[in-house]
């Protein structure tokens, strides 16, 4: 293969797959905040698996930008991959403020941008270990199942540490969450080895895939957009 830009139609539809429960999860979370609808306590869990997969489907991702910026040749890949961990935490450090206006009470204080920002700057040393990365993902998951919680300074809050009592309504430290992300880097060595060309999905799951290629401000946008509506219709319906 040449230097060409690596894209997988599934994998940008499975992602836009992920992105697409986000927003239904968020729909019903602000629903639920405004007093409009009363939701089932259960439904709440289903942010665990929707992050996760998220998460590793942005491990995968990362291998696949790895391998793209080796086929450029590149002299450092780490370079553009410090780039875009920093400009995803900057975005993150964004978002802490502007939920920190509103609605001020459980802002985001490490959220799923912040843990991704860093993910990616962290991975970078183990991008070369391939399907390896099953042996410190494991690690890490022992250190929190065996370890944790840990109580502690506010200020170790990115890896899990942090006083008793924390409130946020978007916290995924790096304590385990990290794991998941080195465990999307083995299913990306694993799924994706030798030549990567590039992979056309059918129609039906084109749009999946146009979102999962335009997640990043898809992901910035949908929730001002919700709110937004639902403050709009409030008055008016409920």
């Amino acid at each position: 293969m040449g230097s060409g830009v690596v894209r997988d139609g599934a994998l940008d539809a499975a992602r836009g797959t992920a992105l697409t429960l986000m927003i239904i999860y968020h729909i019903l979370f602000d629903l639920a905040y405004f007093g409009i609808y009363t939701i089932h306590p259960d439904i709440w869990y289903a942010a665990i698996p929707i992050a996760g997969t998220f998460i590793f489907i942005a491990g995968i991702s990362l291998h696949l930008k790895a391998e793209s910026l080796k086929r450029k040749r590149i002299d450092s890949i780490a370079i553009p991959l410090l780039h875009r961990g920093l400009f995803l935490l900057l975005i993150g450090a964004g978002i802490t403020v502007a939920t920190w206006i509103y609605p001020r009470e459980g802002f985001i204080i490490w959220g799923i941008l912040h843990l991704i920002g860093a993910g990616t700057i962290l991975a970078i040393p183990f991008l070369r270990f391939g399907r390896w990365n099953i042996l410190p993902a494991a690690f890490i998951l022992l250190i929190w199942f065996f370890v944790y919680p840990i109580a502690g300074p506010d200020y170790l809050i990115p890896l899990g540490i942090h006083t008793p009592g924390l409130y946020s309504l978007d916290y995924l430290p790096i304590i385990p969450w990290f794991a998941v992300m080195l465990l999307g880097l083995v299913a990306g060595s694993i799924l994706y080895t030798g030549n990567i060309v590039q992979r056309e999905v059918n129609k039906p799951v084109q749009a999946l895939a146009f979102i999962g290629r335009h997640t990043l401000i898809i992901y910035l946008i949908h929730q001002p957009i919700i709110i937004g509506i639902i403050l709009i219709l409030k008055p008016l319906l409920f």
